[in-house]
């Protein structure tokens, strides 16, 4: 399962890797790495990436339009938002 549906909202909404990559200023490898989750972002890259696709942040990690979510998903998403935080923090750990 995918932690985050980048690669689905940059198909909606009609984005190339290299568009948002411009957008948000980062390299194509960087949202390459971040689609196949071999990196995960920052929470700041994070905002910039949900302002470029225009999307509640919370699309990121789930739908909030029509679907039921799993507590699978909703875990998924918490440990997300916990490494990032502690990234953001200095403690990657």
């Amino acid at each position: 399962m995918e932690i985050l549906r980048l690669k689905e909202l940059m198909t909606q909404k009609g984005m190339s890797r290299e568009d948002l990559a411009s957008k948000v200023g980062v390299s194509m490898t960087t949202i390459s790495n971040i689609n196949s989750e071999k990196n995960l972002p920052t929470i700041h890259l994070l905002l910039q990436i949900a302002e470029a696709l225009d999307v509640d942040i919370r699309e990121m990690f789930i739908p909030t339009k029509g679907t039921a979510v799993s507590q699978m998903e909703i875990d998924e998403a918490k440990k997300l938002l916990e490494k990032s935080l502690k990234v953001l923090n200095g403690n990657k750990n």
